[in-house]
């Protein structure tokens, strides 16, 4: 029996020897050079210039402040967030405690995608006058923004708890039906205005936040406006003057105003935190591998800041997301790392597509105004479209129908009701067809 006890105790020993040596060699399991190239760029953070607009931003819900009361607020909400270790608190504005903070209002929305907005103020109005009731100064505040060159948080994320406070997003929106309203109440010229403003604030979201959901909201701004304008520039004669804020608005997007790179730079540093406080807790040092899970992680996230992304984006390619990094050797002593690195990566080609699509519809508005000015058939015009409006492998082109100047969608919808085409008017809804060579 004592040998039968001694020899299963020699058996758990080698057992036992032989798992750790498998767990030190897969903890030396070399890491892919390229998930450390892409590492090294999504640390090295994008510079900034110009003004920050955050402040704005975080106190978009309150009404009567200055600036220095604006800014004054975010440095003791970030002091706040920074006394905290966990970051359990310090979520929102402590404004909230002791000034009312506006809400958005279903009422107010146009739809996800914002589709045929005005033809929903024209239906029912007055559900639009009540909506926007009291938010003038919100109005007048989200114009403000577009004069913003940047939106950097000062907020750190942390690993615990919220990763990082976030402003309040939805009230972004408000405004789009807003600037439809005033269209369909005569105020033709503030409703164009407003819409590039809003426009150009979308332009400014997409590459001048520290997050991914800034970059998507900038896209949907983007299109939002960009439909709205052309809903509107196709009731107009074809050279109704434009406000001098549509001057910039209008211009087609570079490929580094579409780049999602700071915004990837953001979630790499989320990410960073939230790997790193999972690494500290007990036992955390036996399942997950630190520097294995970083740059798993970069390997989601890197291609946005790569040669390769910005040469798809001058061409108007599809992104090259990466396939996801498959589960190697190193899983077996980073198992938590790497379903940690799989569970985010999904979402990543589903946003990539977004702002070629956001930058797509600026195109589009442009070829709309350029078309509708020339004397000879759509048809025949599109010929001699001039390049800034089309891209190497998005050529507008006319519906079935005529109706519209359209390209293909490339994000994935947002709605069953969604179309597979990003497409502008060409004639009013209720003209004839052949109103569009006239």
């Amino acid at each position: 029996m004592l040998k039968i006890l001694r020899g299963l105790g020699w058996t758990l020993a080698g057992l036992l020897v032989l798992a750790i040596v498998v767990w030190c060699a897969s903890r030396m399991w070399p890491v892919p050079e390229s998930r450390l190239q892409a590492q090294q760029r999504l640390q090295a953070r994008l510079p900034v210039h110009g003004h920050n607009g955050f402040a704005l931003l975080w106190t978009l819900a309150f009404d009567d402040l200055d600036a220095r009361q604006r800014e004054q607020a975010l440095a003791r909400d970030v002091q706040r967030w920074e006394a905290d270790p966990r970051g359990n608190g310090g979520a929102g504005p402590q404004l909230a405690e002791d000034h009312d903070a506006l809400r958005s209002r279903p009422a107010a929305s146009c739809g996800p995608t914002a589709s045929d907005c005005l033809g929903q103020v024209r239906a029912d109005p007055q559900r639009f006058v009540d909506a926007h009731a009291g938010h003038q100064q919100l109005h007048a505040r989200l114009d403000q923004l577009a004069d913003a060159d940047h939106f950097v948080s000062p907020f750190r994320p942390k690993g615990d708890g919220i990763l990082v406070p976030m402003p309040t997003y939805g009230l972004m929106i408000d405004a789009t039906s807003a600037r439809a309203l005033a269209y369909v109440q005569g105020d033709i010229d503030g409703a164009l205005r407003g819409s590039c403003r809003g426009l150009q604030l979308g332009r400014r979201l997409v590459t001048g936040g520290s997050y991914l959901v800034e970059s998507i909201i900038g896209a949907s701004l983007v299109q939002a406006n960009a439909q709205l304008l052309a809903d509107m520039l196709v009731e107009l004669p074809a050279d109704h003057p434009l406000p001098a804020e549509c001057d910039q608005a209008m211009q087609p997007m570079l490929a580094a105003e579409q780049s999602l790179c700071r915004a990837m730079q953001g979630e790499y540093a989320m990410s960073r935190a939230a790997i790193e406080t999972s690494a500290q807790e007990f036992g955390g040092v036996l399942v997950l591998d630190r520097s294995s899970t970083l740059a798993r992680a970069a390997g989601n996230l890197g291609w946005a800041c790569g040669a390769a992304a910005m040469a798809a984006l001058e061409a108007d390619r599809p992104l090259p997301v990466p396939a996801p990094p498959q589960h190697d050797f190193g899983c077996l002593s980073n198992i938590l790392g790497c379903v940690l690195t799989d569970i985010a990566r999904p979402v990543y080609p589903a946003y990539s597509s977004r702002t070629q699509d956001a930058a797509a519809m600026v195109r589009l508005i442009g070829a709309q105004r350029w078309l509708r000015q020339q004397a000879q058939d759509p048809v025949d015009a599109l010929q001699r479209l001039p390049a800034q409006f089309r891209s190497p492998v998005r050529a507008p082109q006319l519906s079935a129908d005529g109706r519209r100047l359209q390209v293909p969608r490339r994000s994935p919808s947002r709605s069953t009701d969604e179309s597979p085409w990003l497409s502008v008017p060409l004639v009013m809804e209720n003209a004839p067809a052949a109103a569009a060579r006239d």
